[in-house]
């Protein structure tokens, strides 16, 4: 088997809400969808999770067309037999979004794609009626907040909910020592952890904001030599595993595996994605300790590339087979 053609497409849809985290402000969504054709006339898809501008990471949307491109030049005719020999290919690839979504698309041609049933957990970047009305409608497991300067109230509001979902924090390395304070006036709320409080992490700091809080990692989990390092020598106890950050669903894996052995819980995190991305993370989201950055279909979008990727029963979050509908999809130039 090999690779015949690719075709890479634009998938762009306007939030329903604007996101609105302390680093940016998003009105829409730009993903990348590669669609991998081989010569058994099959085809496979994989949905890029980067950004169109460096604002959360160095690597854009162009950087990774661009690797895939060049990519597929280099392996033209070369044959694989087995989901191995396909990953040996994609480590070819110089960037860890490129090789992400290559590696989704080479993990549908090797697996079958079972039926997934896992824990809703939301994502919200302000608490708006229309928002809160929704969590109350949803009834999330988790709700992780963003860090904002109404987080004390945000708070109250989110443990106010009926149905008393688990409350997370997301400062995005944006605290200062001024945060603090606000930090320990929710020592006894129980807040699950706070994500990536502080740009550079200083002793100080995360023992104060542990008295608080567990801490986890989430931009500086690049890579398993890292996260073993930072777990080490600093008091994490939560990492947030991004399988686009990483570099594939296989190497998400085997951090899994390395931090429950080693008694750190994992999230995995999303990244407003689409459908197919979703997908596969609620497959990695099923070996998590803590409940994983995972939405409903239609939460954040109107349309998308997978229809109903996600469906709401009964407080958990039913996943398919992602089907791609390239009638939604736009050719990239």
């Amino acid at each position: 088997m090999y690779i015949v053609d690719a075709t890479f497409y634009d998938m762009n849809a306007t939030f329903k809400q604007p996101i609105v985290t302390p680093k940016v402000r998003l009105e829409s969504r730009k993903a990348l969808i590669v669609e991998l054709k081989m010569n058994n006339n099959e085809s496979y898809f994989g949905e890029c999770n980067a950004f169109e501008t460096d604002w959360y990471a160095p690597t854009t949307i162009a950087d990774v067309e661009a690797d895939i491109r060049a990519w597929l030049e280099d392996v033209s005719g070369k044959s694989f037999y087995t989901y191995e020999e396909a990953l040996t290919l994609a480590n070819r690839l110089e960037t860890t979004d490129a090789r992400h979504t290559v590696v989704m698309a080479f993990y549908t041609m090797f697996h079958a794609l079972e039926d997934i049933t896992v824990d809703y957990g939301a994502t919200v970047s302000g608490l708006t009626e229309e928002r809160l009305l929704k969590l109350q409608e949803t009834q999330p497991q988790r709700i992780k907040l963003k860090w904002t300067p109404n987080v004390l109230e945000d708070v109250q509001r989110l443990q106010n909910l009926a149905h008393q979902p688990e409350i997370a924090l997301d400062a995005n390395e944006s605290l200062s020592e001024q945060d603090i304070a606000t930090a320990l006036k929710l020592k006894k709320q129980h807040i699950l952890y706070i994500e990536e409080p502080f740009k550079t992490l200083k002793a100080e700091e995360l023992d104060e904001i542990n008295q608080a809080m567990p801490i986890a990692i989430d931009e500086k989990a690049t890579d398993l030599d890292r996260i073993k390092a930072l777990v080490r020598n600093h008091p994490i106890y939560v990492v947030v595993v991004k399988p686009f950050r990483l570099g594939g669903i296989d190497r998400a894996m085997e951090i899994i595996r390395w931090l429950s052995d080693h008694h750190i819980q994992t999230v995995i995190g999303g990244m407003y994605e689409y459908g197919l991305s979703r997908y596969f993370t609620a497959l990695l989201a099923q070996y998590a300790s803590l409940p994983s950055d995972i939405t409903p279909s239609g939460y954040y979008f109107d349309t998308d590339c997978v229809p109903d990727s996600g469906r709401l029963e009964d407080g958990q979050l039913k996943f398919s087979k992602p089907v791609v509908d390239k009638q939604v999809l736009e050719r990239a130039r």
